[in-house]
């Protein structure tokens, strides 16, 4: 283990697994170093990166400790694109494109801090206010972190109400983003490629861990109304 990177696979590997479980100090850098024979500056790198994701918490002089966040919050019931179409007065439809194995993009392997060969669900789907297309979605759900349903389920439940229903999982980052509409969310929204969209990426989280990565395309002039 000569980079950060099989340093980062390892230590969250140990945390996935329940070795170090939530509230727990992990052993030092130098411990870390000697054990999995690299220099300490690696294994520094690796841990700053985890920190940067919220996986674990570091202090000066006490340690580096796994994120307790299973301790301190309560399971968080998150907002629903059917909560945002009811709010609109409409009827809220949801249709599944497609769900099936895949190897992560590059921002879903940031998101999801996984390696480029671990394979993912990606669930792709739709959803309409009345007969006029809403939101379309591609999430990306980690199999390794969640005991995840058979892929029929998602075809009448969208998978971020799947999450919020069964698991206690949190909000961990929320990105608002302005791009251009690729094939499937031209498709979904009836628009032409290459027209904007408003992007929000939302990454949940499971005892810390990331678990889902999810991307909502909204078509132009689509307002977002977010409560504070």
């Amino acid at each position: 283990m000569n980079t950060w990177q099989a340093i980062h696979a390892e230590v969250l590997q140990r945390i996935r697994s329940g070795e170090w479980p939530p509230g727990e100090l992990i052993p030092t850098e130098q411990t870390l170093a000697v054990e999995l024979g690299c220099a300490r500056a690696t294994v520094n790198r690796a841990l700053r990166e985890l920190a940067d994701s919220g996986i674990i918490e570091r202090r000066r002089k006490v340690g580096t400790r796994v994120t307790a966040s299973s301790a301190r919050r309560t399971t968080l019931r998150l907002p629903t694109i059917r909560d945002e179409i009811e709010a609109l007065g409409a009827t809220p439809s949801y249709a599944l494109t497609s769900c099936e194995p895949a190897m992560p993009s590059q921002a879903a392997m940031r998101a999801l801090q996984v390696t480029a060969d671990e394979p993912l669900l990606l669930v792709l789907s739709r959803f309409s206010a009345g007969d006029r297309p809403h939101c379309c979605e591609a999430i990306w759900l980690n199999p390794r972190v969640a005991d995840l349903p058979a892929a029929d389920v998602f075809a009448s439940e969208p998978p971020q109400e799947w999450l919020s229903r069964n698991l206690p999982v949190t909000q961990s980052d929320v990105s608002i983003i302005a791009e251009a509409a690729d094939d499937h969310s031209a498709r979904s929204l009836e628009i032409n490629p290459g027209t904007p969209v408003l992007t929000i990426e939302r990454v949940n989280t499971l005892h810390g861990i990331p678990v889902s990565f999810a991307r909502h395309f909204y078509p132009p002039k689509h307002r977002l109304i977010f409560d504070i």
